[in-house]
């Protein structure tokens, strides 16, 4: 042997550097990576070979569509009148109207439409931001890059993420969720104000993305770190003791400047909140998309229970079609292989006892009424019986696991590790791939079969095979992966970016083609060309709505947010927060129809078997006039009024308070002229003329904000016929004005306008702070 393969060989063997430590990258090579992974993973949709499906194609691209149209021609969509007869649009949260990404999205408004492209790019570009911050937050423990890049990938392509691709307001949400706990971490730790502002003001604009439920999750969490911190930090008396009482004030200032800032949403929001119908959710509705004891063996193997995406439905596994996508806790194989190696850093670390919590609390939390943790969280903690879907909670899990897998892998890749420790490791990772084996053989030999719905396990049986197969494969490569690390771990300076590739390919044959659906948005929205013309054209001369939707089904060919991409007004519409008062129980289905102006009805006719549209004659118009009324004390005698006989719909109003100004009984028959003048979002203008005194009756859905200027006097609006507004007014000609100027939005609006004041003013005060203490830290030259 030559000298220099001697010295060589014994540098290798003191443990130089030169061997032992793993191929390094910078920064900006992670960063690279990171976007690669998303555009090689999306790029069917990016080329425009595919398209986003389900929800992103029925509900998100509506509402982007409609909100950035309405901002592109100067009106502020408070009020969106094209869908459920009219309903707030703004203080719908998941419209996300005031989200800075969303924002920006008017700007590429061309010929009165959005592209549905742009949209797409958001969404992406969202997974890429989830990717840098959580290498970012992996760093701030003292992680090399490759351990940090890992988490990177392991949390932007997470199982959770993948399926959540078509729910533009979650991805969007939890694309912050790294990037928010680092400036919490560091507003904590760092005697500067900076980062308290700065973490305060991403936190509240991650709320304007519009996932409530997620949102909360993250304050609990962040709940439960400080205290993490501030117990760990500060013993015995000094829990009370200057510093430890500053980082209470600095935790709960980001939570005020946070809630604060956005405001301008939360108000609104808690509004309609009480008045749609997920006012009251019960403990049986909240528990819907709770993960069961048998899903838990989708840690392994995802696809056990079939599947459910753009491709088509296979799901056979406990629930609907959509639990798929609701209870995937799919981490891939290697970060869970890796977290779960994680715990024998429990000692060692601190953060990794903490996120061992977390994940474990996040799995028993996902549960739902399958375990004891959801109940008392309904039943206790306020805020948590508002919402359903327990497994959405492994959002938390992903986020611990992901770290979790980074701790992992640094210290196998640069930890110094004693004989005993290589061989717990090596322990460990045998006792999780055995167990994932004995799940493989009991999976393919029926013992889940009782956890199988709408099919038998026989007729299920080479679809499971088909699942399971490959994930094995990954199973088993991970783990030879890691072991050979484990026992050996110079063997490969790249081994770190090897596992981010072997990692990518796990989740790309898990969801590479989850999302790519083929419909094109642009043609789906115009498969009724011809009937959306017609509307349009018949629109210009006359106000009216539409009803597409019976007992039969939808009108072929339409969507339920049809309105708002080509601003047809319409009965029906798509968003879970639609108003409680949205339609009128009335005798029948054509008194409804006549007092919300629908001027075309969906019938089914039995001997083509098809759905048409023909003409409802009997309509009232959009504005009218009637001279009697009758008054009910409560909801129970309103529903009987309005069923009952005595009801003339046509020539009488129910009002459900005594009207400022009684009305008197005609002597003569009245006559009257209302004329719609103009008409937008927020605004309606209206010539009237009557005869006597009367009620003017707009078919307009009821709701708090709306304000009536009778020749520039402001009068009340009356809730009428259930869910109508109405307005006095008297003998003459007269011009009335009805505007939506919603309280709290104009409250919430400043609220939020100082907030972010004060929030400029502290970082540049803070900045300045530091700056000068730089100035003064620097030794001066002689």
């Amino acid at each position: 042997m030559s000298k220099p393969e001697k010295k060589k060989r014994a540098a290798g063997e003191r443990g130089s550097s030169i061997v032992s430590t793993p191929f390094a990258l910078t920064d900006a090579q992670c960063i690279a990576i990171l976007t690669l992974l998303v555009f090689v993973f999306f790029h069917k949709v990016l080329l425009g070979q595919a398209y986003f499906w389900e929800d992103f194609l029925y509900q998100n691209y509506p509402f982007r569509s409609f909100a950035a149209t309405s901002l592109a021609m100067g009106q502020m969509p408070l009020w969106n009148p094209y869908t459920f007869n009219g309903m707030p649009f703004l203080a719908d949260i998941q419209t996300t109207v005031l989200y800075i990404p969303c924002l920006l999205l008017t700007l590429f408004v061309s010929n009165g439409s959005l592209s549905f492209y742009w949209l797409e790019l958001v969404i992406i570009l969202h997974f890429v931001l989830a990717g840098v911050g959580m290498f970012y937050l992996a760093k701030s423990f003292s992680l090399k890059n490759i351990p940090a890049l890992f988490a990177g990938a392991a949390y932007m392509l997470s199982g959770y993420m993948i399926v959540h691709a078509i729910h533009q307001q979650n991805v969007t949400l939890v694309a912050w969720y790294p990037l928010i706990f680092l400036f919490f971490r560091k507003a904590l730790s760092e005697q500067r104000w900076l980062y308290v502002f700065v973490c305060g003001l991403v936190l509240g604009h991650s709320i304007l993305a519009g996932y409530p439920q997620l949102s909360l999750y993250l304050y609990f969490f962040l709940g439960l770190y400080f205290v993490f911190e501030l117990l760990t930090t500060y013993k015995g008396k000094d829990i009370v003791s200057r510093p430890a009482l500053i980082m209470s004030a600095k935790a709960a200032g980001i939570v005020i400047i946070s809630v604060a800032l956005a405001m301008i949403q939360l108000l609104p929001t808690f509004e309609l909140s009480d008045l749609s119908q997920r006012a009251q959710i019960t403990f049986e509705k909240a528990s819907e998309g709770s993960l069961a004891w048998s899903q838990l063996a989708t840690l392994f193997f995802p696809k056990m229970f079939g599947t459910a995406g753009a491709g088509g439905y296979e799901y056979f596994g406990p629930g609907q079609y959509f639990y798929y996508w609701e209870t995937c806790v799919y981490l891939g194989i290697l970060p869970l292989l890796l977290a779960v190696l994680s715990v024998s850093l429990y000692k060692k670390s601190k953060h990794a006892a903490f996120f061992l919590g977390i994940a474990l609390f996040s799995l028993l939390f996902a549960l739902g009424d399958n375990f004891f943790i959801f109940k008392l969280f309904y039943e206790f903690v306020p805020g948590f019986s508002k919402f359903r879907i327990p497994a959405r909670m492994g959002i938390m899990l992903t986020f611990a696991s992901s770290l979790l897998s980074a701790f992992s892998l640094h210290h196998v890749l640069y930890g110094e590790k004693t004989t005993q420790e290589r061989k717990a490791l090596r322990n460990i990772l045998l006792a999780a791939t055995g167990l994932g084996i004995l799940l493989y053989g009991a999976t393919l030999s029926g013992s889940f079969a009782d956890s199988i719905t709408n099919a038998r396990f026989e007729q299920v049986r080479d679809l499971i095979a088909k699942g399971v197969h490959p994930s094995l494969f990954i199973l088993l490569v991970s783990a030879a992966a890691l072991f050979g690390l484990i026992v050996k771990g110079s063997f490969a300076r790249r081994a770190g970016v090897l596992l981010v590739a072997l990692f990518f390919i796990d989740m790309f044959m898990f969801g590479g083609d989850q999302n790519n659906g083929a419909n094109n948005p642009s043609e789906y929205f115009k498969r009724k060309c011809d009937l959306v013309e017609f509307f349009k054209k018949d629109g210009e001369n006359e106000l009216f709505r539409v009803n597409t939707r019976n007992a039969q089904g939808i009108l072929p060919g339409w969507d339920r947010n049809q309105g708002m991409i080509d601003r047809i007004f319409m009965l029906e519409g798509y968003t879970p927060l639609a108003l409680q008062r949205a339609y009128a129980p009335l005798a029948t289905v054509d008194q409804a129809y006549d007092l919300l102006n629908v001027k075309y009805k969906t019938v089914f006719d039995e001997r083509s078997g098809q759905q048409n549209v023909v003409e409802h004659t009997s309509r009232l118009p959009r504005a009218f006039f009637v001279y009697d009324i009758h008054v009910t004390k409560s909801e129970e005698e309103l529903l009987a009024y309005l069923k009952s006989p005595e009801f003339n719909h046509r020539t009488a109003a129910v009002l459900e308070k005594e009207p400022g100004k009684p009305l008197s009984t005609p002597t003569t028959q009245p006559t009257w002229e209302a004329h719609i003048t103009s008409y937008t979002n927020n605004k309606i203008f209206i010539e009237a003329k009557t005869s006597h005194d009367g009620l003017l009756v707009l078919s307009e859905i009821y709701y708090p904000g709306w304000k009536a200027y009778v020749d520039g006097v402001e009068a009340e609006i009356y809730r009428t016929d259930y869910n109508l507004r109405s307005v006095f007014v008297g003998a003459g000609e007269h011009k009335v004005e009805v505007k939506f100027e919603p309280a709290t939005f104009r409250n919430g609006m400043w609220i939020s306008i100082a907030t972010l004041l004060v929030c400029i003013v502290g970082i540049l005060i803070s900045g300045k702070r530091n700056l000068n203490r730089q100035d003064t830290e620097t030794p001066r030259k002689t």
